[in-house]
C-alpha cells in the first residue's frame, strides 16, 4: 500500500507540472502586459482567454481594435454585454482609474 501510495502522489505531481505548463503556455498567448500576467492565477487566466475569444469573434483580433480605440479616445475602452458581463477592458484604464487591466 505505500508503494501504491507514493505512485499516486508522483501521478498527481506530474498532473499538476503538466497543468501548470499549459496555464502558463496559454497565459503566454493572451494580450495582457507581462506584469499583469504575473499576477493572474489559473481560473483568471481561463476568464481572459474566454473574453479574449469572445472579443475576436465580435471583432476580430483585439490588438488591433486596442491600439485603433486607444488612439481615437482620451479614456479607455471598456466593452460589456447585454447581460453586463465585463468582456474587455483597455490597457489605458490603468491611467485613468490606476486599477490594472
Amino acid at each position: 500500500t505505500e508503494k501504491r501510495k507514493e505512485k499516486s502522489r508522483d501521478a498527481a505531481r506530474s498532473r499538476r507540472g503538466k497543468e501548470s505548463e499549459v496555464f502558463d503556455q496559454l497565459g503566454q498567448c493572451l494580450p495582457v502586459a507581462p506584469s499583469t500576467l504575473a499576477q493572474l492565477d489559473k481560473a483568471s487566466i481561463m476568464r481572459v482567454a474566454i473574453s479574449h475569444l469572445r472579443l475576436r469573434k465580435l471583432f476580430g483580433f483585439q490588438d488591433k481594435m486596442d491600439s485603433f480605440y486607444s488612439k481615437a479616445v482620451e479614456g479607455f475602452l471598456l466593452l460589456v454585454t447585454s447581460n453586463g458581463d465585463l468582456t474587455y477592458v483597455s490597457e489605458s484604464v490603468s491611467l485613468h482609474l490606476g486599477l490594472t487591466q
